[in-house]
């Protein structure tokens, strides 16, 4: 399976250096709010939020607790998606779009339910990049799968 963000593995100036990095983090931010949407911040939501970023991302340890704890912090105090957003689908092609809203569900279907404030970021989520409601529901299944949840 394609793995996600390659494109971060092959940084060839300083420039995209940067500019992957607020990917990065635009990704990881959203995580978080997937995760703080509910109001409660499951612990295997959480620890499935680390391990995207340590299996997707090919950072070091002190780097992955850094981005972590950024995007966090960002995730609890932005007003909204928008800047995360802006990041997606002006670097993001169409598959890695849906790749992440697989990685999305997978954190909210860490704690093996899905509130309505989950569902509901998810498809706030996916009209702002242009996934459809069919490739919503296939990302869904395939996290459910993955995670061994019922869905």
């Amino acid at each position: 399976m394609m793995r996600f963000f390659e494109k971060f593995k092959a940084v060839k100036i300083e420039d995209d250096h940067a500019s992957d990095e607020n990917l990065r983090w635009a990704a990881t931010a959203l995580m978080f709010r997937a995760l703080l949407v509910d109001g409660k911040a499951d612990a295997s939501e959480l620890a499935m939020i680390r391990r995207i970023v340590e299996d997707e991302f090919g950072l070091a340890p002190d780097e992955v607790d850094q981005l972590l704890a950024d995007a966090a912090s960002q995730a609890d105090e932005a007003a909204d998606l928008y800047g995360w957003i802006k990041q997606i689908n002006n670097r993001y092609s169409h598959e890695e779009k849906c790749y992440l809203m697989e990685k999305l569900w997978q954190v909210i279907l860490a704690d093996g339910v899905i509130e309505d404030h989950e569902a509901a970021l998810m498809r706030k989520v996916a009209g702002l990049i242009y996934v459809t409601d069919r490739e919503v529901a296939e990302a869904r299944q395939r996290a459910a799968q993955k995670s061994g949840v019922s869905d």
